[in-house]
């Protein structure tokens, strides 16, 4: 019998690296009934739960804590080094058992240098350095390089054929979420864990890849590369592990047969059977109390103000490609707009026509696009940074990490849709404070020994560590508190909720109502106007106002094809 992947034993913890061998402090984890995960046969695992919780045991298996009181067999990792391989002896010719080849992909993933990547590159003329295609990254970028053969199937079976001869930075957030899901099949790891990789996709390629995830973890499509074939049995599949935000029961993939669930710091080990009775009975338990927090979502009447967004009749095409088919849409102050539509529908290009990214926006009249009551090319690009809050995935993976910006100037650059430090008023700072203040408790986790040390308050300490120093899910929830940080006219999120956990965007929400509220008492006493808000996101639970307190445009192949 061929060992598993994962073995950790039951009543296991997990502890920092560098703790002491008697910990006198609380695990990170504790595994009430262990975690195996075999190396074949019918399994499939699932990560569910709390936000942090998820994170620490993601980090368990990639060997980044120490385990107390007993190592996983055979050693410190949580992961056996033998796959049924010979071990290599004198005078023989077994291959020597090599260590497992196990990949994380995330998909908060900021640039690679540390430095400002320009997002808007994709709508005007590429500068040498971007010209690399899809094929051309499959082929230089991953070690060993993948067979054509396997580039093809994993390429026909996430429908990315038609974006291997792009440039990368041309493509959408959704179409780079299913070419970095193909890098990690291309890679072939023996284990791969994917963390939400559903997040930023429509319903329709949600179930497409989930059912693509299910082959590939049953062994039936084969991604070898030639020097794998040398190393494993023919039989080895890839072992996937899906960290999936919630703790319900929806976006479970079928063929997801054992859910490690994560609540208060304890991974309990559940069929998935077991796991859905489980939730059903603490649903039905639940008592639902009113939201009375909450504000209704008043709607300004399209005849009492002036568009804050204007467009009639646009079109936009790429060669033979219509991206954009005669697009009418009127955004007026105040009013609060779900941007639907599936991947590559044309959100991207619209929204890029609102920001004024795209080379067309100037060109085009009037009549046909106008920004504040203004053509674009009237509209000079700091004022329309000022004017726009915009919060989104590019805007994550693009924004300058190497400069030293402390999280309260990160929050700050919002004030000018700028990606470099700025001087602040003092009446600005207090401002990016108080927004940072109903989150203390979450920023302030990761604290160093330094830091608590220090006489300054939780809350100057974090408006001073620097930006780069927060963990992916915190420096989202800063970008999204640099989106709002200014009160724009027109604030667009587009799934500026990837990459935080449930209850970080939860208390997002909560902000938004607090911020709604005060703008618009200050609209109701002349001193400014309402906020417009353009909301991107596949998941309708993350739309921060109750359904139908909204509207809703919905894009299909370029066209509106409803409008409400």
């Amino acid at each position: 019998m061929r060992s598993a992947l994962v073995s950790i034993p039951a009543r296991t913890s997990v502890f920092p690296l560098g703790s002491a061998a008697v910990p006198t402090s609380s695990p990170l984890l504790r595994f009430r009934n262990g975690l195996n995960i075999p190396s074949d046969g019918e399994y499939g695992l699932a990560i569910v739960g709390e936000g942090e919780g998820r994170r620490r045991l993601v980090q368990t298996l990639l060997s980044k804590y120490r385990f107390h009181p007993h190592p996983p067999a055979p050693g410190i990792f949580p992961y056996a080094y033998d796959w049924g391989l010979e071990p290599h002896t004198q005078g023989t010719t077994e291959p020597i058992q090599s260590p497992p080849s196990i990949r994380h992909l995330t998909f908060s993933k900021p640039s690679a240098t540390g430095e400002f990547t320009d997002f808007t590159a994709r709508y005007g003329a590429l500068q040498e350095e971007d010209k690399d295609t899809l094929l051309q990254f499959f082929r230089n970028s991953l070690f060993p390089a993948p067979k054509e053969d396997a580039i093809a199937a994993v390429a026909a079976i996430l429908r990315i054929e038609h974006l291997l001869e792009l440039p990368l930075v041309a493509l959408s957030s959704g179409q780079t979420r299913r070419s970095r899901i193909a890098a990690g099949l291309l890679a072939a790891p023996r284990m791969l864990i994917l963390e939400d990789p559903f997040a930023g996709l429509d319903v329709q390629s949600r179930k497409e890849i989930a059912r693509m995830l299910g082959r590939v973890n049953s062994g039936a499509v084969n991604l070898k590369t030639t020097s794998q074939d040398a190393r494993h049995k023919e039989e080895d599949g890839m072992r996937l592990v899906l960290s999936l935000r919630g703790t319900g029961t929806i976006g479970l993939p079928g063929y997801v047969t054992h859910i490690a669930r994560v609540m208060g710091g304890d991974v309990e080990m559940l069929g998935k059977e077991e796991y859905v009775d489980k939730v059903k009975g603490e649903e039905e338990t639940q008592h639902v109390v009113p939201d009375m927090g909450r504000q209704a979502v008043t709607q300004s009447a399209e005849s009492s103000t002036q568009p804050v967004v204007d467009v009639q009749g646009v079109s936009i095409t790429y060669g033979e490609t219509k991206v954009l088919d005669n697009v009418s849409w009127r955004i007026h102050p105040g009013q609060r707009w779900h941007l639907q539509g599936s991947n590559g529908c044309g959100k991207t290009t619209l929204l890029s026509l609102i920001l004024g990214h795209h080379p067309k926006s100037f060109s085009l009249p009037a009549e046909t696009l106008s920004l504040f009551s203004k053509p674009r090319r009237e509209v000079a690009t700091p004022t329309l940074r000022r004017r726009i809050g915009h919060a989104s995935p590019e805007i994550f993976a693009a924004f300058p990490r190497s400069m030293g910006l402390s999280a309260g100037e990160a929050v700050g650059t919002g004030y000018e849709g700028v990606f470099s430090r700025r001087r602040m008023t003092e009446a600005q700072r207090a401002r990016v404070q108080r927004l940072l203040e109903p989150f203390v408790d979450l920023l302030g986790r990761r604290r160093t020994p330094a830091s608590r040390s220090s006489t300054k308050s939780t809350l100057d300490l974090i408006y001073d560590t620097d930006f780069s120093h927060f963990p992916p899910n915190q420096q989202a929830l800063l970008l999204f508190l640099r989106a709002i940080v200014s009160r724009p006219l027109l604030l667009i999120l587009d799934e500026a909720s990837q990459g935080m956990d449930e209850e970080t965007w939860s208390r997002c929400r909560v902000l938004l109502d607090q911020e709604w509220a005060e703008i618009a008492h200050d609209a109701k006493t002349a001193t400014g106007s309402e906020q417009a808000v353009v909301v991107v996101s596949h998941w309708e639970e993350e739309v921060p106002w109750e359904a139908g307190q909204g509207r809703v445009l919905r894009l299909h192949e370029g066209k509106v094809v409803h409008q409400e």
